[in-house]
């Protein structure tokens, strides 16, 4: 690959600078606005190289790439990929391989592409979530930091060799101090690919034990490590249908930013495990309640022997995109409100713990029910 000035100058200082300290290269003294100096010790002897890192100087490209050729002997890396590892340092890198008989080179059917950009963006919401709160199940409301987390993402052009999604993930460096250095809050970018790996594991150590002993209480098990229904649809929905087999999904851990040795760098999903994991996310969605739900929605029925102390309404309302009839047992006051709501025909928000039993929908521990002023 030739490599083009503006190519180097794009790359910036600090990301040499990360990747050399993740290679073990050691900092030894910096002359403001020109250069790093670096140094490392290896088998054949010692490498000391000067990092320019203004970028705005005429022959930063030249000096770069320089730089490029020292660390390729000295890594015994090819240039071009030394290159590919110093521009994704301060990135966490996902890449999603999907393989199947309609796929090749790149290319895929015209209406799967969306169905394959649709799940990648739910399954990175869905663990963005999970960092952020474990449950099984994520309904219309979702946390504000997995919202604004979901905003910085970046994916690459597809990549050939079947079709590759690639997301870039930026992730905060973290800095030596003297002061409390084990003390170090993980910031959430990290925390959500790290509960992405998670959660992509044990679904598919669920899935495996489902089909083999026909028991899905891992599904159910697993909600703090990152498994939700969520989780689950998106994983399903890369291998649902004959034109894909598998998902091979690697990981690419910032250099900024170390990882355990224990965390999952490549994951494979089959299609046979579609059905599994299909399973697993409607029982999720059945059985497991959600804290915090809002409900909007009219009241359609009242239900009360003394008013003043308060009865059961039914609120008709949107659960999962359906319309579902809803149980809401509400003290006395709320319950006045109710009846004027229902005599209005007015829009009314509930706020509680969703659940379903014995097939019925039900916000227990409702803490408030109130007419929404703007219907228009």
């Amino acid at each position: 690959m030739s490599i083009t000035a503006a190519t180097l100058r794009a790359v910036l200082p600090r990301q040499v600078a990360t990747w050399m300290r993740s290679r073990g290269w050691e900092h030894l003294s910096t002359t403001p606005e020109r250069y790093a100096q670096w140094k490392k010790r290896v088998e054949e002897g010692e490498y000391v190289l000067e990092q320019p890192i203004n970028p705005n100087l005429r022959d930063y490209p030249q000096r770069l790439m320089e730089v490029l050729e020292t660390l390729s002997v000295a890594e015994e890396m090819s240039i071009d990929l030394v290159l590919q590892e110093v521009r994704d340092s301060t990135f966490d890198i996902v890449r999603l391989r999907t393989t199947g008989p309609g796929i090749g080179e790149g290319r895929l059917p015209l209406e799967l592409g969306p169905r394959l950009f649709q799940c990648t963006r739910d399954l990175l919401l869905a663990a963005s979530c999970s960092a952020h709160d474990p449950r099984s199940v994520y309904r219309s409301r979702k946390p504000t930091s997995a919202t604004e987390f979901m905003g910085k993402l970046k994916i690459s052009p597809p990549e050939a060799g079947s079709f590759i999604i690639t997301v870039h993930s930026p992730v905060p460096p973290q800095l030596q101090t003297t002061l409390a250095p084990d003390l170090s809050e993980v910031p959430f970018e990290r925390k959500s690919t790290l509960m992405l790996a998670s959660g992509i594991s044990e679904a598919l150590r669920a899935a495996e034990r489902a089909g083999i002993e026909g028991d899905g209480s891992s599904f159910f098990e697993a909600a703090d490590k990152g498994v939700s229904a969520n989780l689950c649809e998106a994983l399903a929905g890369f291998v649902d249908g004959d034109d894909i087999t598998g998902l091979d999904v690697r990981f690419g851990w910032a250099a900024s930013r170390s990882v355990s040795r224990e965390t999952p760098t490549q994951l494979h999903l089959g299609a046979d495990l579609s059905p599994y994991l299909r399973e697993a996310a409607s029982r999720l969605r059945q059985l497991a309640p959600t804290p915090d739900f809002e409900l909007f929605g009219v009241v359609t029925k009242l239900q009360s022997e003394q008013p003043s102390e308060g009865g059961s309404v039914v609120v008709t309302g949107s659960v999962d995109s359906r319309m579902r009839r809803v149980i809401v047992e509400l003290d006395g006051n709320a319950y006045e409100r109710a009846i004027r709501a229902h005599e209005e025909g007015a829009l009314v928000r509930c706020e509680g713990e969703l659940r379903q039993e014995r097939g019925r929908w039900e916000l227990a521990h409702c803490r408030s029910i109130s007419v929404v002023a703007d219907q228009e």
